[in-house]
């Protein structure tokens, strides 16, 4: 067992015994439940021959003898050492990095988890300066600037509304409305456009751009304490460094390594029989196609968030949207939401179409044609090139031709 010492080296003497003993009580309770028989010997033998599983049977966890919960760690000259001294290996804390299964809320669930970790662990740690803070939990903060921007900009027209005289105050709230569904349909669209990338990728391919996996991090040691933290990530999220590993540890699991690959070969790549070194076939063509994936993604799903925003600035969506009267009451308001959303979104992309005048309906058929092709074309080209050569060319020999070796 790896250990690596989190304390310094006079808190661990406070474990040796005395001169004429050579025991403290801790050693010496652990080398009686252990049943050594030469205590002298004991303190110099090895880490590796008290096997964690004894020691967590010899010593019961309840047990009150000034020892709480000790860790099955030893070291050399010192003995049994109780939680905090030491950071137990993965063994002990028996977590590894490891692709997770994925459900219709494994995103949601990643979301939220990100969210809460963003308010109340990553901020905190980066205002502290710690030293365990990463470049991943910068990226995931880029979310709370675009939550708190986007409710000051809807703050600044609704605010001052009961200043206005009545028919400003209308304006504004109409502008107001238009402003929240333009946040709310530009962060819906984009998520929209990158699932029809994503599962429209996956079809083709064989390959889930989200296929998510928890990453495990032994934190650098803080206050005497070392922590295990975890991250979810996803494993093609890096053209460059996909998690291969990962997939071929799944692979193994279900007892053949190129299970994934195989699967491509034979399903979308139309291979009838598995090839000899399927991982090095089918990696390239993974990564070309992600890359082709992930830059169609990019650019489709601004596009369709642009569109978007377009259609919350319609006028139904300001006059006619939530326009439920007062006494329907909040239940009824929630009731018919879905069926009132649908009817003012569909209402609005068609009034974007059209336009009010011909220019702002040049713009308007602009916009959703550009989106929609983007979204048609950037599938197309991660298709084009996705096969290999069922029929490899023989090499051939002219035997007419005179060999020299220099």
């Amino acid at each position: 067992m790896a250990l690596k010492i989190t304390n310094n080296f006079n808190k661990s003497q406070a474990f040796k015994g005395n001169a004429s003993s050579g025991l403290s009580s801790l050693n010496a309770l652990y080398i009686q439940n252990t049943g050594v028989q030469n205590p002298a010997n004991a303190m110099i033998q090895p880490a590796a021959q008290f096997a964690p599983s004894a020691a967590q049977a010899a010593i019961p966890s309840g047990q009150q003898n000034g020892v709480i919960n000790p860790l099955p760690a030893y070291m050399p000259g010192v003995g049994a050492v109780p939680s905090g001294y030491f950071m137990p290996g993965d063994d002990n804390h028996g977590s590894e990095d490891k692709i997770i299964k994925k459900t219709p809320l494994t995103g949601a669930r990643i979301m939220a988890d990100k969210i809460a970790k963003d308010i109340f662990v990553y901020a905190p740690k980066g205002m502290q300066g710690s030293k365990n803070s990463n470049f991943y939990e910068y990226l995931s903060l880029g979310i709370i600037p675009y939550i708190v921007g986007s409710a000051m900009l809807i703050a600044t027209s609704v605010a001052a509304k009961k200043f206005f005289n009545p028919n400003d105050a209308k304006a504004s709230g109409m502008m107001g409305k238009n402003i929240a569904m333009g946040v709310i349909l530009y962060g819906a669209m984009k998520w929209a456009a990158n699932k029809v990338m994503n599962k429209g990728t996956e079809i083709i391919t064989g390959v889930d751009m989200e296929m998510p996996y928890k990453k495990v991090i032994n934190e650098l040691p803080e206050n005497g304490r070392a922590k295990v933290v975890t991250e979810f990530h996803r494993v093609f999220e890096s053209v460059d460094f996909p998690r291969w590993d990962l997939i071929n540890k799944q692979g193994e699991e279900n007892g053949n390594r190129y299970e994934f690959y195989d699967k491509i070969a034979e399903d979308k790549l139309g291979c009838e029989e598995p090839l000899n070194a399927p991982d090095q076939v089918v990696q390239p063509l993974i990564k070309k196609a992600l890359t082709k994936a992930m830059a169609a993604r990019s650019l489709t799903s601004f596009l369709w968030a642009a569109t978007g925003v377009a259609i919350a600035a319609q006028k139904p969506f300001a006059e006619e949207f939530l326009n439920f009267s007062r006494s329907s009451g909040v239940l009824n308001t929630l009731k018919h939401l879905p069926k009132n959303f649908a009817e003012v979104f569909v209402k609005s992309a068609k009034q974007l179409w059209q336009g009010s005048t011909f220019k702002s309906g040049l713009v308007g058929k602009g916009l959703i044609i550009l989106a929609t092709a983007s979204t048609v074309l950037g599938l197309l080209n991660v298709k084009r090139g996705y096969k290999i050569d069922k029929h490899p060319s023989e090499t051939k020999i002219d035997y007419k031709k005179d060999y020299v070796e220099n």
